[in-house]
């Protein structure tokens, strides 16, 4: 059943170049993801302002000195949250969609999300500052000192070795690890949402929840290449496009999209499209290996660490990994346009999120339940 990936070294270009930036003036080929939220941009600054500002202020005796750290911290994640929403609106609209359908999508939205917008806003308005240290430090020792937590190690032995002398009562074995626990949390209806933003375009994303099926993913190369490309980007001017398929949910999205409206119009006419097309053996081939290519995409070490991560909070085994490659190679026409057909129905009952301009907003206004500008 392999026989297929074995033709790697062969794929097209196309097939295996995905560049994940856009460029700033170009015709090339650009699918952006939405997978995760926007871990360089938003979470990674967070923790910086946070042990760099916050932690070194507290502990100065003035408290008033401490209560500005925090005014001034908080200050400066809201203004970098908007910056995130005109440079990288997609991500914010996929994180927003996700939290309707799964627990994980729900966490990231609260934490990195447009809830976490309104948290700091809400901050800022209260500016009860010595309260929140109160509950600051409450979580510290919450979290710190009574917690089980799991530490995620990855590098040489002899760090593992200065790690073992640093925490001796803990449990480094796998065969006494206990399983992770899953996190619950309540989820919310779907709601079209539509939120304004500065910046003169617009992130357009339509998402709904689906089993988990890796035969998907071969039908997502498709939508993203063979069509959202040509009529996105190619006719409608957006800088990138596509359809991705998660564990539980699926997504189609534009990036830095001229249109607001419209796209939603090529996405409603995508599953007629797609179950109209011919598939030849040729095409097949390229389908499955491009989308096998991308599951064994190199990564650098940090990346890897989080893939890592992920598999094991998840409870993903290379049992499974080996059962997804499989499956990618029992892809057919017939099963391919079956796929594009159903789509139909799924996309009607589909959950829509834009961030973008004003006038495209107010222009496609009754697609949304509620309209925000942030």
């Amino acid at each position: 059943p392999f026989e297929r990936l074995s033709m790697r070294n062969w794929t097209a270009v196309r097939s295996v170049i995905r560049p994940i930036c856009p460029p700033k003036a170009s015709i090339s080929l650009t699918i952006c993801p939405l997978a995760t939220p926007p871990t360089a941009g938003l979470q990674d600054i967070s923790a910086n302002l946070v042990m760099s500002i916050v932690t070194s202020s507290v502990r100065e005796p003035s408290r008033a000195a401490a209560e500005a750290a925090y005014a001034r911290v908080v200050s400066q994640l809201k203004l970098r949250m908007e910056q995130l929403f005109i440079q990288q609106g997609n991500e914010f609209a996929s994180t927003r969609a996700r939290a309707h359908y799964y627990v994980e999508g729900a966490a990231d939205e609260a934490c990195t999300g447009v809830s976490y917008y309104h948290f700091l806003c809400s901050l800022l308005e209260k500016a009860d500052w010595s309260a929140l240290g109160a509950k600051l430090d409450a979580v510290r020792s919450r979290v710190l000192q009574t917690a089980a937590l799991t530490v995620s190690l990855h590098g040489s032995e002899d760090a593992l070795e200065k790690l073992r002398a640093l925490l001796p009562e803990s449990r480094f074995a796998a065969a006494r690890r206990t399983p992770a626990q899953p996190y619950t949390q309540p989820l919310t209806p779907p709601v079209n949402e539509a939120f304004i933003i500065d910046g003169g375009v617009n992130y357009d994303v339509l998402a709904w929840p689906m089993p988990r099926d890796s035969r998907r993913r071969v039908l997502a190369r498709v939508m993203s290449y063979e069509y959202l490309w040509h009529t996105i980007r190619e006719v409608g001017g957006a800088y990138g496009t596509g359809m991705l398929c998660a564990d539980g949910i699926e997504f189609l999205y534009t990036y830095r999209d001229p249109h607001l409206r419209e796209s939603y119009e090529t996405f409603a006419n995508a599953p007629a499209a797609l179950a109209a097309r011919d598939y030849t053996a040729r095409d097949l081939d390229e389908f499955i290996v491009g989308t096998a290519a991308k599951l064994d995409t190199p990564r650098k070490a940090r990346a890897a660490a989080r893939e890592l991560d992920h598999r094991y909070f998840c409870g993903i085994t290379d049992e499974m990994r080996a059962a997804d490659r499989k499956a990618l190679c029992s892809v057919d026409a017939t099963l391919l346009k079956a796929q594009a057909a159903a789509l139909s129905d799924v996309l009607s009952g589909g959950v829509r999120v834009a961030f973008g301009s004003k006038d495209a907003v107010e222009a496609a206004k009754d697609l949304f339940d509620r309209v925000e500008t942030l």
